[in-house]
């Protein structure tokens, strides 16, 4: 075993001293063909992934970025890129609805840019937590693995940056929610940035030259995000890790998370209507939509609401639009930001345990507190969503549209103990959608991030690496090429 050991560490060696300019120590597994999973692998804190923003968002090279930062990186890649960064610059322009018709100019070589009307369908999925399924959440990892080859990215050395097309909240949760995937799947904070500000509104303000036409550009390669070798799952709170927490540890509830030994504080992302259990206030998403008779006028027609409104038990609220300019949907300054948490009294160092309507919607206000105010904060992606379906409903007629049909279920979650200020939604806005009432009774809602763990060590079939249409390529080169 020794043995063992001593050649692992001089083969180490010698790749070091071989190549200059080497990206990090995450590579060497990739370029020498040694499976080093066992030495190498780390499970990062919310703390260790969190970055604190420098109060002129001018001197970020990474987390949230300007325009004058973007435009220095696309004038001269290979001189101004952040120390460390090896490989390509790729900016994804994000397009909800609609279109700038302006495009970040790249050169096609070191720098792409690519407009993406379709993120949510790259970037998220539905998915089954062992409880009840979820709309929107981080995809498996063979769509992150499909993502990073259809646009020839290198996970281990390439820099990404999300971009809103024009100034709007779907485009800005978008980007915030794509940066939380990667973040989540392990993609390197120092690598990963959001641009302040819109594509067609920094170009109207000429701090950010476009073009108007658009050309496609592939770098032709693609990496595996297992060879980064890094565990971020901790971003993702399951909804047993909240209600354990909640509980003070008081459940028979398995896999979740002890408490943090600083404690936690619970922030609601929320307008304040949905914070304060205002009826139709959240839509119940496309996976419940067979109300029975959609009769409610608040959303678009046809849509489901959630069993019942109300909020998270002992959440403060922080209000998503108090954090942006509501026309440029930029963020507000560092110190603004900072003083909005203060107003929520969140203590110095307790962990954050932030949620919204959805994981989308709550990825926002998580950008805010993790990326920009550097506080260790995880995301209950289920959001309200997830959480007010699982209410006990009996109507007076028919069958019960609610998941939860047992009263001592452990996910029931329209308990004292767990939420208030609730009131239900209208029978008939609400989806018949029951669970098996061994689902009422399971004790785990962990099943995502135990796939995901398997899929990054290579012990799960949830979803194999590569596909998508992608171009050839194999990974990144270990010495920069």
């Amino acid at each position: 075993m020794k043995f063992n050991y001593l050649t692992i560490l001089s083969l180490l060696f010698i790749q070091i001293i071989s190549c200059k300019g080497q990206p990090e120590y995450l590579f060497l597994p990739q370029s020498l063909k040694l499976d080093l999973t066992p030495f190498l692998f780390r499970i990062y804190s919310p703390a260790e992934l969190a970055t604190l923003s420098n109060s002129d968002f001018n001197a970020n090279e990474s987390g949230l970025i300007t325009s004058s930062k973007l435009s220095r990186y696309l004038s001269n890649w290979t001189n101004n890129r952040p120390s460390g960064v090896v490989g390509n610059l790729v900016v994804f322009q994000i397009q909800t609805s609609g279109s700038s018709g302006r495009y970040v100019f790249f050169d096609g070589k070191q720098t792409f840019a690519y407009p993406i009307p379709n993120l949510s369908d790259l970037l998220a999925d539905t998915r089954d937590d062992g409880v009840l399924s979820i709309d929107g959440v981080v995809p498996k990892g063979k769509k992150i693995s499909d993502f990073f080859a259809i646009y020839g990215i290198d996970p281990v050395i390439d820099y990404i940056v999300f971009a809103q097309d024009t100034s709007s909240l779907a485009n800005l949760s978008s980007a915030t929610f794509a940066y939380y995937s990667l973040l989540y799947w392990g993609f390197p904070k120092e690598r990963l940035a959001l641009l302040n500000g819109s594509i067609a509104d920094l170009t109207a303000a000429n701090s950010l030259f476009t073009t108007p036409s658009y050309t496609y550009t592939n770098s032709n390669r693609a990496g595996n995000i297992k060879n980064l070798y890094r565990d971020q799952t901790i971003l993702q709170l399951t909804i047993g890790d909240l209600i354990h927490a909640i509980k003070n540890g008081n459940t028979n509830l398995e896999e979740v998370d002890p408490i943090p030994s600083e404690g936690f504080f619970l922030i609601d992302g929320r307008p304040n209507a949905s914070y304060t259990g205002t009826v139709n206030s959240t839509a119940s998403g496309s996976k419940y939509a067979n109300c029975t008779s959609k009769t409610n006028s608040t959303f678009v027609s046809n849509t489901c609401l959630t069993t019942y409104e109300g909020r998270i038990k002992s959440s403060t609220n922080l209000v998503p639009t108090d954090l942006y300019d509501g026309t440029t949907f930029q963020f507000k300054s560092l110190s603004q930001l900072q003083t909005y948490l203060n107003n929520t009294g969140y203590p110095t160092n307790k962990q954050i345990y932030v949620y919204g309507e959805d994981a989308t919607k709550g990825s926002l206000v998580w950008f805010v507190l993790h990326q920009i105010l550097g506080k260790p904060t995880r995301l209950y992606e289920g959001g309200w969503k997830q959480y007010g379906a699982l209410g006990l409903r009996s109507p007076s007629s028919g069958s019960s549209p609610s998941a939860i049909t047992q009263p001592a279920s452990y996910w029931r979650t329209d308990i004292a103990t767990l939420s208030e200020s609730n009131s239900s939604n209208a029978d008939a806005n609400v989806p018949n959608y029951q669970l098996d009432v061994s689902r009422q009774y399971s004790k785990t809602a962990n099943k995502l991030r135990t796939e995901d763990k398997g899929f990054l060590r290579g012990t799960s079939s949830s979803g194999s690496s590569g596909g998508g249409g992608s171009p050839s390529g194999g990974g990144g080169n270990a010495c920069g090429g």
